[in-house]
């Protein structure tokens, strides 16, 4: 079949199968601008599309649907909640502004230099020597 009416054996034929496209040897510069197109390319980012028969496009839609309401009542209820613990917190300090004006401003009082030092030890399995460094001063150069 492969030859044998022009006397060429089937051995002496080197043929590779390849499944899928047959990839050519490619310069350096030509490699570099198809990886920067096939990043660029939106047609191999997107899904492939569901292929279902009417029914099962009608529960996949119900489940997407009845997900969506399900985060929406959960997102809401967050924010209902982050709602009602600022307007207690408001109420909660104009009523110290008030009561004690001194509390008010040492409690609205900016603290300068006291942030979390850079330089702290990387949490670990075992517990620090010193456990926390209350005078922390930068290292100097």
């Amino acid at each position: 079949m492969f030859g044998s009416s022009t006397g060429i054996t089937g051995a002496s034929i080197a043929r590779t199968f390849v499944r899928g496209k047959k990839k050519q040897a490619m310069t350096l510069s030509t490699q570099k601008v198809a990886n920067q197109l096939s990043a660029l390319s939106a047609n191999k980012k997107q899904p492939k599309l569901l292929k279902l028969c009417n029914e099962d496009l009608i529960k996949h839609r119900t489940i997407s649907n009845a997900w969506k309401l399900y985060q929406q009542k959960v997102q809401s209820k967050r924010s209902s909640q982050l709602q009602k613990q600022y307007e207690s917190i408001k109420t909660v300090m104009e009523d110290l502004k008030e009561t004690s004006p001194q509390l008010f401003e040492y409690a609205n009082e900016k603290e300068e230099g006291k942030r979390f030092p850079l330089e702290m030890r990387v949490p670990t399995d075992f517990p620090a020597n010193q456990a926390w460094v209350y005078n922390y001063e930068p290292k100097t150069k």
